[in-house]
């Protein structure tokens, strides 16, 4: 049988506190930073710190211009779209681009969602288009209206 006997001092105590105390201060910022840099680049930081994508009735403009996009006077437009079970090869690289802005439709497949579309000042005749479930924007890209054409990210 090992009998072991420990005799620590007070020094030695307030020592292994304090190192244990930054050791956990500086695991803690670690973690902090690794989950801040998994967030969207379309997130967006209010004055508490918090971090969100979600869109109150009637804010899309103010939405949009806080990423630089500059909103025409005309009204958005809603509609209700249904993100397929499905993607086939048009949604696979529409996901792709909202994947560039750290988004990502493959959890809303199935679901309805509001599609608001915001008339743009620059470029002009060009529209954003955000898509809208449960009052958090899920995706969203800036097109030109033209069948065919290339959509942009909402952020570069």
């Amino acid at each position: 049988m090992f009998v072991f006997d420990f005799k620590i001092k007070a020094k030695k105590t307030v020592i292994l506190a304090a190192v244990l105390s930054v050791t956990a201060a500086i695991i803690c910022t670690a973690v902090t930073v690794a989950i801040n840099s998994r967030l969207p680049d379309t997130a967006v930081s209010d004055k508490t710190g918090e971090y969100s994508l979600v869109l109150n009735d009637g804010e899309e403009k103010k939405f949009l211009e806080q990423f630089g996009i500059e909103t025409a006077d005309a009204k958005p437009e809603k509609q209700s779209v249904v993100i397929p079970s499905d993607f086939n090869e048009y949604y696979e690289e529409y996901n792709e681009l909202q994947k560039k802005i750290g988004l990502d439709l493959e959890k809303f497949k199935g679901k309805e969602v509001t599609e608001i579309t915001v008339p743009l000042e620059k470029p002009k005749d060009n529209n954003a288009v955000l898509l809208v479930y449960k009052n958090r924007v899920i995706g969203g890209h800036i097109t030109n209206g033209e069948y065919g054409s290339k959509n942009l990210p909402l952020v570069e």
